[in-house]
């Protein structure tokens, strides 16, 4: 494939005819517009999409104020001992960048709010930014480059990804499979070695990446096997080098003598180390000039890869939470970002699989539409990244937003090569409906707010709640009239308690920290002298729940006649003391 082709030269036509279209830096000024404008109440409630957007506010915050480098526990979870956390300060830096600058002008709240606008639309910038280099290096025209950047609002995960106040690490993630995919697609060996590089990165953010960069590692293979280019050996040198350099420079040294499930170690360094050796020694084997011959000297290479993981950590290779059963339970299969494709709301369901009929759609047609064989090649490789990526989604839907991301540019050159269809009937109603279609079908949007009316559960949570309860607004901010104290709250309002008072909690979602997390899930969801018990141990002051709380309704279907229930009926225990103040949506206890 040649890297120095000029997609250009492919379509003058549609070059001349796209002259008049805007630049992207205005696409996304609009794009940035409308997602601030839509975005508003979040921004001036100080609320936001999901508890680790909190908590990564808090960790900036901590940091800021003096915590050192290496240390990110949260100490105000579990005082004195802290929440144990395998967050890395790497997407920290901007959060932390743009909060230090805004606090030279404006207070705190101000500040921090503006470090969380900008952070995301800046991954918007660089989403848009890649989705045009993507879609040029598919053949595509100007003008498809351009809709790519024009056509995320129609993505839904990505519209609430790249939104105010959404500082959470998937956005990078999906970025980082965004740009190793363009790295795929120049086809030389130094961009396969910043693609390495990149997902040596991505990894150290979340090991959620693994199945994805397993993917195009495969990818780069199969080019060698197919047509002799080692681009392989490239990839596989920028993960070997870039893991242990990044891991030092962002995780404390006596953890690289550790083996971790939860994030990459030694095991995974020696793995890509030894990976990268034996594709190296392949140049000295014989019959390199015979697929068969090279398919031959892929296979140690994933032995060798597959034997530094599994000997040293076992099955946790494959499930990096290592939860316990009860966890598994009550706590990860009731998040909806964690659930399969067969336990989401209808809507989300659907456009799951939309997303993945337009990655197989889209290939299809973008592959048969190419003009020139590199970019036949090309546009199949984007096509089968996206298919996996979509793949993944149906069995935890976190992987949809990478999904959606990779899908966007097939369904861009899709769109640009139908809208002179589109454009071309003689009625003005006849050419808005097949615009109108053009665009509903060829992206997820349509499918998704059409059956939005089918769901049952909130965004959050696959428990579902009772239509008057969601989304009912809990105020944790009026907690601050009560002396500094230590709170019993349910794990996914500990976040925003933390961030938005001076009280400390027991323990929110982080899987490090099992047996605090058990203990709160207990602590609202088992029989009533348990949940006193366990309140006690815990040497809590006030116990606190919102009654839209998708983890106090999780904890209610849990068993009959808990804290739970009691809580949403109104009737505690005569253990808890119902403060004044705090009978509405926010109720708040005292421990007698």
């Amino acid at each position: 494939m040649n890297s120095l082709r000029d997609p250009v030269a492919m379509d003058r036509p549609a070059v001349a005819r796209a002259a008049w279209l805007p630049p992207l830096w205005l696409i996304w000024l609009v794009v940035c517009a409308f997602l601030t404008a839509t975005g508003w109440a979040a921004l001036r409630t100080f609320t936001t999409q999901d508890p680790d957007d909190y908590m990564r506010l808090l960790q900036v915050r901590d940091w800021v104020a003096g915590q050192p480098w290496y240390d990110t526990r949260q100490y105000r979870f579990d005082p004195p001992h802290g929440a144990a956390m395998h967050w890395v300060r790497l997407v920290d830096l901007p959060i932390a960048f743009f909060l230090v600058l805004f606090k030279q002008f404006v207070a705190e709240r101000p500040a921090e709010l503006a470090a969380m606008t900008a952070v995301p639309l800046l991954q918007l910038l660089l989403a848009m930014r890649l989705l045009g280099a993507v879609v040029r290096q598919l053949g595509g025209s100007r003008g498809a480059a351009l809709a790519a950047a024009a056509l995320v609002p129609a993505f839904p995960l990505l519209l609430t990804n790249f939104v105010p106040t959404r500082i959470d690490h998937h956005g990078w993630q999906a970025l980082a499979a965004l740009a190793v995919a363009w790295c795929l697609l120049k086809d030389t060996w130094r961009h396969a070695l910043l693609a390495g590089l990149i997902a040596a990165a991505w990894l150290l953010i979340s090991l959620e990446g693994m199945a994805l960069c397993a993917t195009f590692g495969a990818l780069f293979a199969l080019r060698y096997w197919l047509w002799g280019q080692r681009q392989h050996e490239a990839y596989l040198t920028g993960l070997a080098v870039g893991l242990p350099v990044l891991f030092v420079i962002f995780r404390p040294l006596p953890e690289l003598a550790q083996a971790m499930c939860d994030m990459p170690s030694w095991p995974h360094m020696l793995a890509f180390a030894g990976a990268a050796a034996v594709a190296g020694v392949a140049r000295v084997m014989p019959w390199q000039d015979r697929p068969w011959g090279r398919l031959a000297a892929l296979v140690p290479v994933g032995g060798v890869a597959a034997a530094a993981l599994f000997v040293p950590l076992g099955w946790c290779v494959v499930s990096p939470l290592a939860l316990d059963p009860y966890l598994k339970t009550h706590w990860f299969d009731k998040m909806a970002e964690s659930a399969p494709l067969t336990r989401q709301a209808v809507s989300v369901a659907t456009m799951t699989l939309w997303t993945l009929g337009l990655a197989v759609g889209g290939g299809v047609f973008a592959v048969r539409t190419a003009q020139a064989d590199a970019d036949r090649k090309a546009r199949a490789m984007l096509a089968a990244v996206a298919v996996a990526a979509c793949g993944f989604s149906l069995l935890i839907m976190r992987a949809g937003l990478a999904a959606q991301l990779l899908t966007l540019p097939l369904c861009a050159l899709m769109i640009n090569r139908l809208w002179a269809r589109a454009q071309g009937f003689r009625t003005a109603g006849a050419r808005v409906l097949a615009t109108f279609l053009l665009l509903g079908l060829a992206t997820p949007m349509l499918a998704s707010a059409l059956t939005k009316r089918l769901d049952r559960s909130s965004a959050m949570t696959v428990t579902p709640l009772p239509t008057g309860y969601v989304g009912r607004p809990c105020d944790f901010e009026r907690l601050n009239a009560l002396p500094v104290s230590h709170m019993f709250v349910t794990l996914d309002r500990g976040p925003e308690l933390l961030a938005r008072t001076g009280h400390s909690a027991v323990m929110s979602g982080y899987h490090r920290n099992q047996a605090k997390i058990m203990e709160v899930i207990k602590g609202f969801a088992a029989p009533l002298p348990e949940s006193e018990r366990i309140i006690r141990a815990n040497h809590a002051d006030y116990v606190v729940a919102c009654t839209s709380s998708p983890d106090l309704w999780a904890a209610a279907d849990a068993g009959p006649d808990n804290l739970a229930d009691r809580i949403i009926a109104g009737k505690v225990p005569g253990w808890l003391q119902p403060v004044p103040g705090f009978t509405d949506s926010l109720r708040v206890y005292r421990v007698r």
